[in-house]
């Protein structure tokens, strides 16, 4: 294993400057894009955890209320109007969290299910689908996106948004020309997740 520099590639019998400049270069992009969506995934994650404590907080203050007001010494029936006036309200404070949340997992869920599609503006093309089509269901999949995408992907106007190129590694292997060779082509939508972080990180076999 072992870091992409030229001190690397030199080793690999890669000497040309303009090839060793040209993966370097490549690599250094790679890295640039990988990083900036995994800060925008980090950060949709802290934002839901954000919530989620928000949510928790209020339940047990809420509860607090309840309790206080089971044990207060007020006449029954002003305590029995003011536990229901209580109730309704966190009833509708309870479902609008929900739905935000579960409005955030869908949009996020959508935003990966776009970068897979190799999407080269995920807001592009996010501006472009019929969100209340879509629906995210229990197991985290979604239904009502694939056939849009597909639609997207076919239309004129609308296909250059998706990247459907298979990246390709020039001068990788020593003796190589530069020229294109299918054998040198790097298909990262074949990679596990943990394949494509350790080639983004610049380690591999």
């Amino acid at each position: 294993m072992g870091k992409l520099n030229r001190e690397f590639l030199k080793d690999l019998g890669i000497d040309d400057k303009d090839v060793v400049d040209a993966i370097l270069d490549e690599h250094s992009k790679i890295i640039g894009e990988v990083k900036k969506e995994l800060n925008t995934v980090n950060a949709k994650f802290e934002f839901l955890n954000q919530k989620n404590d928000e949510l928790t907080s209020e339940l047990k203050d809420r509860d607090n209320q309840l309790n206080d007001l089971k044990n207060s010494t007020e006449d029954v029936a002003g305590l029995k109007k003011t536990i229901e006036d209580l109730q309704n309200t966190n009833k509708t404070c309870d479902e609008a969290h929900k739905n935000e949340i579960n409005d955030l997992k869908k949009s996020f869920a959508i935003e990966n299910a776009l970068r897979d599609a190799k999407a080269r503006n995920i807001i592009s093309v996010k501006a472009l689908l019929k969100l209340d089509e879509i629906e995210l269901k229990e197991d985290g999949s979604l239904k009502g996106l694939s056939e849009q995408l597909e639609t997207l992907k076919g239309a004129e106007d609308s296909k250059f948004l998706f990247d459907t190129e298979t990246r390709t590694l020039k001068g990788a292997i020593p003796g190589e020309t530069g020229m294109d060779d299918p054998s040198t082509k790097i298909d990262l939508s074949k990679m596990t997740y943990d394949e494509r972080n350790a080639y983004f990180e610049g380690d591999f076999d």
